[in-house]
């Protein structure tokens, strides 16, 4: 019933995404670039750059040798600019702000850490240290 339920899930996940990319293209076409349909073009291009940078990072399809830090590290630093990209030109609060700037720099931080101890102690309390479970993983692989 599980994996019935997650490909069910999965599946929505890609219909939703797909018909909101097409309504909003239709939206362009005939509403012309209007705030909604910009916000909502800029969340999906965030979302497509945020899971492209997790393939580069956290697999091991690009980057074969850097510790799990490292990892976190390369992804944190430049999944802010690809955020702070898509909020410009998203317009997601003014440009000229500099508090929306610093209170968007701020959230990002927080929920970055805030992610990765969760996933850290979660990921402790199950497979032990990353990097243990990343040689393990190369030594069955015969690295």
């Amino acid at each position: 019933m599980n994996r019935i339920l997650k490909s069910a899930l999965v599946r929505a996940c890609v219909t939703f995404t797909a018909a909101m990319a097409l309504w909003c293209v239709l939206g362009l076409i005939f509403a012309g670039p209007v705030e909604g349909v910009v916000i909502t073009l800029s969340l999906l291009a965030a979302c497509l750059l945020l899971v492209a940078l997790q393939v580069l990072w956290f697999t091991e399809t690009v980057l074969t040798r850097p510790s799990y830090p490292m990892r976190i590290a390369g992804f944190g630093l430049t999944a802010l600019p690809a955020l702070a990209a898509a909020a410009a030109l998203g317009g997601w609060f003014p440009a000229d702000n500099a508090g929306a700037w610093v209170t968007f720099l701020v959230i990002y931080l927080v929920t970055l850490a805030a992610i990765t101890a969760g996933y850290t102690i979660y990921y402790r309390r199950t497979a032990g240290s990353f990097d243990a479970a990343l040689a393990r993983y190369r030594k069955a692989r015969g690295e």
